[in-house]
């Protein structure tokens, strides 16, 4: 095997079974892009909160940007260490946040509009939620990485 193979990008996936890990990893990366959005720009912040987008200003959209890449560390973690009872945990827990917030903005406040905005966060939260309820037996009992 050569130099090159060894440090290549599949190399750096989590090394755990399944396809579970590699999801966390993909929804880590994609909300540290979204994170660093909320920071250069309202533009895509006022797309998800598209029922209200008034009410979108520069402090709200940096404080869902920290809240955004905070929920990506933990995920990003669990990804690396998916075995680990607590970690999972905590981390079910950033996608029933993540899920709550999208659907009470949405449903209760007003803010949010079913659309382009914000069908992805939806998505990203229900699958996530529901794949880690899914599989939590199966993956606290694997040996540790």
């Amino acid at each position: 095997m050569d130099a090159v193979e060894d440090i290549s990008w599949w190399n750096a996936l989590p090394i755990s079974p399944g396809f579970l890990p590699k999801f966390l990893l993909f929804v880590s990366v994609v909300s540290v892009a979204n994170s660093m959005q909320c920071y250069a720009t309202l533009k895509f912040t006022k797309r998800v909160y598209s029922g209200k987008p008034f009410e979108v200003n520069g402090l709200s959209s940096r404080t869902f940007g920290t809240w955004t890449m905070l929920a990506a560390l933990i995920r990003f973690y669990a990804a690396y260490n998916i075995s680990n009872g607590p970690i999972y945990d905590i981390c079910i827990g950033t996608f029933v946040l993540a899920g709550w917030h999208f659907v009470s903005e949405w449903l209760w406040f007003g803010t949010a509009s079913l659309g382009e905005g914000l069908t992805g966060p939806l998505i990203a939260a229900s699958t996530g939620l529901t794949w880690m309820l899914w599989q939590r037996g199966y993956y606290l009992t694997l040996p540790a990485q």
